[in-house]
Formats: C-alpha cells, sequence, structure tokens
C-alpha cells in the first residue's frame, strides 16, 4: 500500500506530492496533466527493480520500458525547462521508501531505499484490453524485439499476471473466503460467463452463478465450512468462445475477474490496483456493478487508485460510497497553470468539494443545452 508520491522535475510535473487513501483513490484531470504518468511512476517505484542488484540500471531500464523515451534513455524523462535532477520518491504503508534520481544526461538512475523488505508491487491495468493479446505476447518463441516496440511494460507485465497459476479451485475460494464470495460471482454473472485459460490463450465459458442448497464438494474439503447453501458456477450448454468473440467492455472485467481468480490480487496483501480509465469501453449501465465490486475489493484491504474522465464512474463512486461500512474515497484533481504550464494537485474526501470538476462541469453543460433544446421546440 502506497501512502504518498512526491515527482519533481519528472514528465509532466515540476513538483507534485499526493498523499493516499488506503481504500479508493481517484484521479481527474483534462488530457495532459499526467495521471498516467503518475500511475506508472507508483508501478515502476514499487516493483522490484529497485531492490535488484543493481537497482539504478534496473529501475532506469523500468520507466524507459514504461514511458518509451524516444531515444530509450531515462534523462528524457526529466521536465525540460526545469532546473535540477529529476526526482521520484514513494513512501509505503510498511514503513519502505523507494527514492530515485537522474539527471537529463542519464543513462541509469540513483536510487536510495530505507528499508529492503515490506512493500508489496502494484498491479497496473492499462486502458487498452488486453486478454485477448496475452497468446502472442506470453508466447513460447515471441518476437520480443517487435513486442517491445509496441507495448510498454504496464502491458507486458499485467499479460504475465494473468497467465499465472493459481485457479485450480475456484470454488473452494468462492465457498470460504468472503472476499470471493462477494466479488467474482457478481463480475461473472454481470457479463455472463468467466474466462479462462486454455493452452495458453483466453476463453470465454458463458454460465453463471447460483445459489445451491447442500453442501459442496468445495465446501466438504474444508472443517471451518458449515454452509446450507453454496454458489456454484454452473456453465451453460454450450461452446467455449476464444476472448477476441467477446465485447472489448467484458473483457476489461475479466481482466480483473482473471486477476482475482489466480491470486494476483490478493485484496489485504497485494500491493495498490492501479487502474487507468476503467470505464473505457464499457457500457455505462455495467459501471454500477463494476464500482460495487471496487468498493467490496477496498473494504477487504485492497488500495486502489484510478485515473477517469467519466462522469457516471465518479458519480457512482459518490453515491455508492457508505462511511458506516468503512468505505475511503479519496479524489486528486490535476489541473495544469495556463502561464507556468504546470500541473498542481487538489485533493477531497467530499465529491461536492471537487474543483475544478472538468467532468461535471461538461455534464452539466451537455444537460443545460438539452433543456434549452426542449424548450425552443415547447415554443413552436
Amino acid at each position: 500500500m502506497i501512502s504518498s508520491l512526491h515527482l519533481k522535475n519528472f514528465v509532466a510535473f515540476t513538483d507534485l506530492t499526493i498523499k493516499f487513501s488506503p481504500g479508493i483513490n481517484i484521479i481527474i484531470g483534462e488530457n495532459g496533466t499526467g495521471k498516467t504518468h503518475l500511475l506508472k511512476a507508483i508501478l515502476a517505484l514499487s516493483g522490484p527493480e529497485s531492490l535488484s542488484e543493481h537497482p539504478g540500471e534496473q529501475l532506469a531500464r523500468k520507466l524507459c520500458r514504461l514511458y518509451q523515451p524516444l531515444g530509450e534513455q531515462v534523462g528524457e524523462l526529466r521536465r525540460t525547462g526545469t532546473r535540477g535532477n529529476a526526482m521520484l520518491s514513494a513512501t509505503f504503508s510498511s514503513g519502505q521508501e523507494v527514492s530515485a534520481r537522474f539527471s537529463g544526461i542519464a543513462t541509469e538512475t540513483k536510487v536510495r531505499i530505507n528499508r529492503v523488505s515490506g512493500a508489496a508491487p502494484a498491479t497496473f491495468i492499462p486502458t487498452k484490453e488486453i486478454l485477448s493479446l496475452v497468446r502472442g505476447l506470453t508466447a513460447g518463441q515471441p518476437d520480443q524485439a517487435t513486442i517491445d516496440r509496441i507495448f510498454d511494460d504496464g502491458y507486458l507485465d499485467l499479460a504475465h499476471q494473468l497467465i499465472k497459476e493459481g485457479a485450480d479451485d475456484l470454488e473452494t475460494k468462492v465457498q470460504l473466503d468472503p472476499r470471493f464470495a462477494s466479488i467474482v460471482p457478481r463480475l461473472a454473472n454481470l457479463i455472463g460467463g468467466r474466462y479462462e485459460l486454455r493452452n495458453g490463450r483466453f476463453c470465454f465459458q458463458v454460465g453463471k452463478y447460483v445459489e445451491k442448497l447442500g453442501k459442496s464438494s468445495s465446501a466438504e474439503k474444508a472443517a471451518q465450512s458449515f454452509q446450507d447453501s453454496t454458489l456454484r458456477f454452473v456453465p451453460a450448454k454450450l461452446p467455449l468462445l476464444s476472448s477476441g468473440m467477446t465485447a472489448e467492455g467484458y473483457r476489461k472485467i475479466g481482466v480483473l475477474q482473471r486477476l482475482l481468480s489466480n491470486g494476483s490480487l490478493n485484496p489485504g496483501a497485494a500491493g495498490p490496483l492501479l487502474w487507468d480509465e476503467p470505464e473505457s469501453n464499457l457500457n455505462p449501465k455495467l459501471i454500477k456493478d463494476l464500482v460495487l465490486a471496487l468498493l467490496e475489493l477496498a473494504r477487504n484491504g485492497q488500495q486502489v487508485i484510478l485515473a477517469t474522465h467519466d462522469y457516471v464512474l465518479l458519480k457512482w463512486f459518490d453515491l455508492l460510497m457508505d462511511k458506516g461500512e468503512g468505505d475511503q474515497v479519496r479524489f486528486h484533481v490535476l489541473s495544469r497553470e495556463e502561464k507556468t504550464g504546470q500541473v498542481h494537485r487538489d485533493s477531497m474526501d467530499d465529491y461536492k468539494a471537487i474543483e475544478p470538476n472538468a467532468i461535471a462541469d461538461t455534464f452539466n453543460e451537455l444537460t443545460k443545452e438539452q433543456v434549452a433544446r426542449k424548450m425552443r421546440g415547447l415554443g413552436k
């Protein structure tokens, strides 16, 4: 879990400090204010590179693989027009602090760590869907040079997390772990089935979770299970579908489903979940259930940091958060000063206090235009 992040003279940021909630964090801002840059900085600093045998070299390579500067040198990530070195620093709830700095001509970073253990690496879900690409990205003999030119490490790291084994007995997890019982069935029923890894590729099994009376075979495996009813996935009598034949929005839900199923995302133990524009390619009617799932993850100890442009997503968090359930939702607004071009950050725990709120302002403008059109129609 990350507590705070400080970025100075780095990519979009001249000097920015942000303190995160242990629950849900929502980053908003106009295009070009650095939302994705911020998520990738967390991903880099929470990864294993800073703890490697050659941390300066490895972290520099990771930053280049995430941001892909033209000359493939980490020094290019130093913000132009500023004085001093670029600096990135993260503090984690475990007490670990990781900082890195480099000049504009550097080929590696200078890394300082105050503790060498304790922080779990973050999981990053990028804007574009990746479930259907896993087979090619993780093949036995891939054309790695070509793959590296097309995809940054945000995509490649996720692809390898998705094929991680560990979902052999998902039914037992659903029965015995309340975190899975409340989230995994919701996601599966939301999209009408679940994604399964078969021979190195993801397939979609149509079906749904239903409640059945009596103990299931999964429940019998644990002496502590005394359930009178169980949730079980019931597949439809339909052939498997390739992931590419399913809706892209469903595949995005499928990524979250898979990360939970194989243990890559383990609430209470995993590092922060970073999600860039979860609403992209998602039908608005699915967003409410996605927000409910993310809130449930946070209630079980999973820190979530997401970036969004979507009013519907923002508003559902505002309406569904329940402080009585311990929900902690913090909004971080990034805005650019016109004269200097500097990006500023304002944070608040109340949706109504968001200022500026370009998303809500645009939605209100649209509503006013719609009302004005109706009024003009009444006058005819």
